[in-house]
C-alpha cells in the first residue's frame, strides 16, 4: 500500500488502513450514528475541526465535536446517512452522501459532500457542503415541532 494512501482507522489504537477501509467504517457509523458516536470520533483526530452549514461556525477538538453531534442527535434522533461515492486526491477525501431524518414530523433527505483533510493519516478537518444549506432549516421552520428541533440543535436541550 502506498504510504500516502494510509488512513488511521482508530486514533485510539493507531490502527491503519486504506482510505477505502476508512470510508467503509464511516459508512457503518452513519447507519446508526447515535449508537456509534464513539466509533465516529475514533475516526477523527483529537484536534479535529468540524464545519457544517447548520451548526455554529466551527467545532474544534473531540469534546466540541462530541457536543455538536449529540446536539444533532437530540434534535434529529433518527438522523442517518448513506454514502453514494467517494474520491481521494492526495490527503483530501471527498464523500458524497445523503442524510435522512424526521424533521417537522416528516422524513426529509438532503445531499451533502464531506471534505476531509488528512495529515499523517489522521482526519484533521471536515467541512460539510450541502447542495442547499438552507433546505434543512426551511423544512424545520414548517411547524412548531421543527422549531423545537432547531432550538435543540442550537442549544442541546
Amino acid at each position: 500500500m502506498d504510504e500516502r494512501q494510509v488512513a488511521i482507522l482508530d486514533v485510539r489504537t493507531g490502527e491503519r488502513g486504506s482510505y477505502s477501509d476508512w470510508v467503509k467504517l464511516f459508512d457503518e457509523v452513519w447507519e446508526a450514528p447515535r449508537e456509534r458516536l464513539e466509533r465516529l470520533l475514533a475516526l477523527l483526530s483529537d484536534e479535529i475541526v468540524l464545519k457544517a452549514p447548520t451548526r455554529p461556525p466551527v467545532s474544534r477538538g473531540k469534546a466540541a465535536g462530541r457536543s455538536a453531534f449529540l446536539r444533532a442527535f437530540k434534535a434529529f434522533p433518527d438522523l442517518h446517512a448513506r454514502s453514494k461515492c467517494w474520491a481521494v486526491s492526495g490527503d483530501v477525501l471527498f464523500i458524497e452522501m445523503t442524510f435522512t431524518a424526521t424533521i417537522a414530523g416528516e422524513v426529509f433527505s438532503w445531499d451533502s459532500v464531506d471534505r476531509f483533510i488528512f495529515r499523517d493519516g489522521e482526519a484533521i478537518e471536515r467541512i460539510a457542503f450541502f447542495q442547499d444549506s438552507r433546505a434543512v432549516l426551511r423544512q424545520a421552520r414548517r411547524n412548531l415541532k421543527g422549531w423545537k428541533q432547531i432550538f435543540r440543535l442550537a442549544t442541546g436541550w
